[in-house]
């Protein structure tokens, strides 16, 4: 999708769920940060982190697996 289409698209869900809960699996980082309130990280079907998108941008095993970062020990 362009940036357009994924704008129309995050406000379209913000608007059908306002009030009600929402599971969804997405594996674009930047759409679940702006959609989420608090998040669940799997990594081969296992749960490695949840908590609000600040405390699963900082989660070392997050950034490791899905953000594309090495962190340093």
């Amino acid at each position: 999708m362009s940036s357009e289409e994924t704008e129309y698209t995050l406000n379209l869900i913000r608007e059908v769920t306002a009030g009600r809960a929402l599971l969804i699996v997405e594996h674009d980082m930047d759409v679940v940060f702006k959609l989420a309130d608090r998040i669940s990280v799997l990594v081969y079907g296992e749960v490695i982190a949840t908590g609000t998108p600040d405390e699963i941008r900082q989660h070392r095993g997050v950034r490791e697996a899905y953000l594309g970062e090495e962190v340093a020990a």
